[in-house]
């Protein structure tokens, strides 16, 4: 007879935690079952850390959530449910979406039992979050479909950062760094919202994500 230990059957039952950081790809269950691929949208974490209330909480583009309630599973949605979508702003200038014009983020209240929040995605470590940097500033984004891509800042347009940072389907929500700082959150060719007045947007609005700050267990 074989004799294992409680801690090892305690050890055995627990639940596989994913490991979860800006670049890591999600996928978004718009108000469907995930077994309905047709409207499950895969999207790219912008952020993850802990607001006030000690939430994890995780940051993408509003245009990859449907509403508030949607469930969040990893890329690969087989390694189970990790989150909800808690808020969705409205949409960037191009494509604005059914909520207006916004910031485009959505707020991700993850399931602390199921994720491991980390600071380093492929080729991208974030260890800190800053302004949109000076015009001609080296960028890069790091996105779920085509990586770690970089280029330069061309502008800013009020919270709003132009550069030259390629984008894929797929890629929405990256998030755009200068060295180990994150920036931005891209969510179109060029185009991403200021890191900053999203998490100013978050406090006045208070709620789940209201004092966003990055923690990171690994």
């Amino acid at each position: 007879m074989t004799v294992v230990s409680v801690a090892a059957r305690v050890h055995a039952e627990e639940p596989r935690r994913v490991p979860v950081g800006g670049g890591t790809g999600v996928a978004l269950s718009w108000g469907a079952p995930v077994g309905s691929l047709s409207l499950v949208h895969y999207c790219t974490l912008t952020a993850i850390g802990s607001d006030a209330a000690g939430n994890l909480v995780g940051l993408t583009n509003a245009h990859c959530a449907f509403e508030r309630g949607d469930a969040v599973y990893p890329h690969d949605p087989s390694l189970g449910r990790i989150g909800t979508v808690d808020y969705v702003s409205g949409g960037n200038p191009i494509g604005p979406g059914p909520h207006g014009v916004g910031l485009d983020y959505s707020v991700i209240l993850f399931d602390r039992s199921m994720v491991d929040p980390v600071a380093t995605v492929g080729d991208t470590t974030i260890r800190r979050i800053a302004a949109p940097p000076p015009e001609g500033t080296p960028v890069c984004k790091q996105g779920d479909t085509s990586g770690r891509t970089c280029g330069t800042t061309l502008s800013s347009m009020g919270p709003y950062l132009v550069t030259t940072v390629p984008e894929f389907p797929g890629d929405s929500g990256a998030p755009v760094v200068a060295g180990d700082a994150l920036i931005g959150n891209q969510w179109v060719w060029g185009g991403s919202s200021s890191i900053t007045a999203i998490l100013d947007d978050l406090d006045r609005r208070g709620g789940v994500g209201a004092g966003f700050h990055l923690d990171f267990a690994g």
